[in-house]
């Protein structure tokens, strides 16, 4: 021990940065999908988008090919007219309508690929009389769709719009019993033209409405269509002179795709990940597609289907899981800027989060109900309250997400004035619903446990309860605020009732234990993703493994989000081999072709969270350390990350060679300690600053802790030898190596 670390101290200087020459073109292209034969619905087309519209291509079954298009925010407007209806009926999303290639022969054959890395789809058509290419992409800079054709034989290609009715698409699926009777359409669509450019305008009920303009320049065998939709949600704009005003602007300029292209090619490198199983790589790479193809600054914020409709019972935005895991993996990917819609709604309808309470406690408290537009309005009423039919613990479930937010960044001005009291607001709301007991013991009262039941002492509410407390407290101590409020918080910590649990480990709630298959993990939020129950601490292992291994053992309603739960559970446990068979049980029975995922309809967030699991078991930040390399699967002998994002705004790098971690290097964004949890031995340490950092070193069951203070801005690498030439590239493929998603033939182990 003293010799390594003598030769610490002797290789602490002369740091060189070495540049990360990592061919971003190659390696995208391994990511790229690919179709042997267009796919036949929503759950095997081509995607793209670009946070507010969005194009899906596929073929369904003796049908023309299609280009479904899409505009996240374009929803009805008839809460008024229809007070006592569904908002997933009255400010559902609205279709748009898709576009059709007409052919002058049958259609053989088709291809195509999605290259990621470009965000553009390319295709070609056989046909009885010739062929058809075609190229596709969604603008990454403006709001414009582009779909260029080019025939060949007697092939001259041409698209052909169709509109699609202007209803909720849960009036489309057969078993919601909550339809509304006598529920007006929306006015008949008008199809006029102006300058050239076709319109179709489709005006709403109670105001309002959305346009879809296009225009197509043919010449000959070669037709290109350009598209946008406009949008008025409340009779403020003129939506289809706005769409208009798109496309002459994207018609003026001679460097579109080269612009679009420059932005995804700036978009990709914040982060790198590569590890051997290429099913797994390339599905990771594709999350980052989609999430970035599904929102962006300035956009809306991601419901269940972002710029891609389908018919679904789930036109909306839903709280009790779906956002909180949608969101889940822009933290650790270096993409905090994606997060920014949902803060942003969180902080412009505030008021509505304040007026989803009752009127009695809206001087102090926020909350949201199950599902809403995306003015957040959803109510929780004092009948639900009473009944003990509400979920208490929706908004402080997305909080800790806002507060990641922080703990990432730093950003210590967002986290006074915009997280701070609006948590101070979700924590009263569950402080309202709780009572005190003849031994001073807080207990909440009777509310639902997402899909589930109802309980007394819901954990699902009293996980996020201590959450909420432990952090009003800590941001409290660390900004110096002294809020008048921390004795109660203290007070309600201290005798708030522990978690009810069993023989089978941690219960619904008070009285109510797990009988029945369970899709969600809300009982054991205090495990994941809250880390309040956690395997640091040896007293924990029991209870964790019975809670998770009985919560699995009941079949019948698990689904994928199930997985992915269980995957980050046991990534945080430090077993990789069991998270790596979560995920590829996933893979194998629930994602689709496109990476998508249904259930009765389409669900974003489950291929979402599962990427969150891939970067836990590289990469986890919680309880004061950097863990590096926490979950690795036994089978995994090299992988590699570069710049992924670590709380207190350290990016992490490092690379698994031969089953050991010989390389980490940490940027320091803004200065402060850092904790390493590792099993790499430092023989050398260098520091851009000059000489390296003074560690305080112990060990942890064979692992390193590795403690040290950093500046702003600050360098640090550790090597496990005084081999010193490190840099981050992909490692081999050796599972699943000719892995390709989409619709082919490389889909073997």
């Amino acid at each position: 021990m003293r010799r390594w670390l003598f030769l610490i101290c002797l290789s602490a200087t002369g740091f060189v940065a070495k540049a990360q020459r990592l061919n971003w073109s190659s390696f995208m292209d391994q990511q790229a999908m690919q179709w042997d034969a267009i796919g036949r619905n929503y759950y095997s087309g081509v995607l793209l988008g670009n946070g507010l519209l969005g194009v899906n291509i596929y073929q369904p079954e003796k049908e023309a090919l299609r280009f479904a298009i899409g505009r996240s925010d374009v929803t009805d407007n008839r809460v008024a007219l229809y007070p006592a209806a569904s908002k997933l009926y009255t400010q559902a999303r609205l279709p748009i309508g898709y576009f059709k290639l007409v052919t002058k022969g049958r259609i053989l054959t088709a291809t195509a690929k999605l290259d990621i890395y470009r965000a553009m789809a390319e295709g070609k058509l056989t046909t009885d009389s010739g062929e058809v290419q075609f190229m596709a992409y969604v603008s990454a800079v403006k709001d414009v769709i582009t779909i260029d054709l080019q025939g060949r034989g007697k092939e001259q290609p041409q698209l052909e719009f169709v509109p699609e009715p202007s209803i909720s698409p849960r009036f489309l699926q057969s078993y919601p019993k909550d339809k509304p009777a006598a529920f007006a359409p929306n006015p008949p669509i008008e199809k006029t033209t102006n300058s050239g450019f076709t319109i179709y305008h489709q005006a709403l009920l109670n105001g309002g409405g959305y346009s879809t303009v296009y225009q197509t320049i043919s010449d000959n065998q070669h037709a290109q269509t350009m598209i946008s939709i406009g949008y008025d949600e409340d009779n403020s704009r003129e939506e289809a002179v706005l769409a208009q005003q798109n496309l002459i602007g994207f018609q003026k300029s001679s460097a579109n795709f080269a612009e679009h292209e420059n932005w995804w090619r700036n978009y990709y490198p914040k982060s790198f990940v590569s590890v051997p199983d290429k099913r797994m790589e390339t599905f990771y790479w594709a999350q980052l597609y989609k999430l970035a193809a599904l929102t962006r600054p300035t956009k809306p914020m991601i419901d269940l289907m972002g710029p891609w409709t389908n018919p679904t019972p789930w036109p909306a935005i839903w709280w009790n899981l779906n956002t909180q895991l949608t969101y889940s993996p822009l933290f650790t990917s270096n993409h905090v800027e994606l997060a920014e819609p949902l803060f942003e709604a969180l902080n412009r309808y505030q008021n509505n989060l304040i007026e989803n309470v009752p009127k009695a406690w809206q001087n102090d408290a926020a909350a949201i109900g199950r599902s809403s537009s995306y003015n957040l309005v959803s109510k929780i009423s004092e009948a639900e309250i009473e009944k003990g039919s509400f979920e208490s613990a929706n908004l402080t479930w997305t909080l800790f997400y806002y507060y990641q937010y922080y703990l990432y960044t730093g950003d210590r001005a967002t986290l006074k004035d915009k997280i701070y009291p609006l948590l101070k607001r979700s924590t009263n709301f569950l402080i309202h619903v709780l009572t005190k007991d003849e031994q001073g013991i807080y207990h909440l009262r009777e509310s639902f446990s997402p899909e589930y039941k109802s309980a007394v002492d819901a954990n699902y509410g009293l996980a996020s309860l201590n959450w909420a407390l432990n952090t009003l407290m800590a941001i409290n101590n660390e900004l110096g605020l002294k809020d008048k409020d921390a004795a109660k918080w203290k007070a309600i910590k201290t005798n708030l009732t522990p978690y009810p649990q069993n023989e089978t480990g941690f219960m619904i709630g008070k009285d109510v234990a797990l009988e029945s298959s369970h899709r969600h993990y809300s009982h054991l939020m205090m495990i994941y993703p809250y880390h309040l129950v956690n395997w640091d601490d040896p007293k924990n292992h029991e209870v964790i493994e019975k809670s998770i291994q009985h919560w699995l053992s009941l079949k019948g309603a698990l689904q994928g989000y199930t997985f992915t739960g269980a995957a980050s559970m046991y990534a945080s446990m430090g077993k990789g081999d069991l998270a790596y068979d979560m995920l590829n049980q996933l893979f194998d029975k629930y994602i689709r072709p496109n990476t998508l995922y249904e259930e009765s309809g389409p669900v974003i967030e489950t291929p979402l969270s599962a990427l969150t699991s891939v970067q836990e078991m590289l990469l986890q930040s919680w309880g004061g350390k950097i863990r590096v390399f926490p979950a690795i699967p036994v089978a995994w002998k090299n992988a590699a990350f570069d710049q992924l994002l670590a709380v207190g705004a350290f990016e992490v790098s490092a690379k698994l060679e031969n089953g050991n971690t010989t390389y980490i290097k940490i940027k320091s964004k803004i200065g402060g300690t850092c904790t390493l949890q590792t099993t790499l031995k430092p023989l050398v340490v260098k520091s851009d600053k000059g000489k390296a950092p003074s560690l305080k070193h112990t060990q942890l069951e064979g692992k390193q802790l590795l403690t040290f203070e950093t500046e702003p801005g600050q360098i640090i690498e550790f090597f496990a030898s005084k081999d010193t030439n490190k840099m981050i590239f992909p490692v081999a493929y050796e599972f699943y190596k000719d892995w390709q998603w989409g619709l082919n033939k490389g889909k073997t182990k």
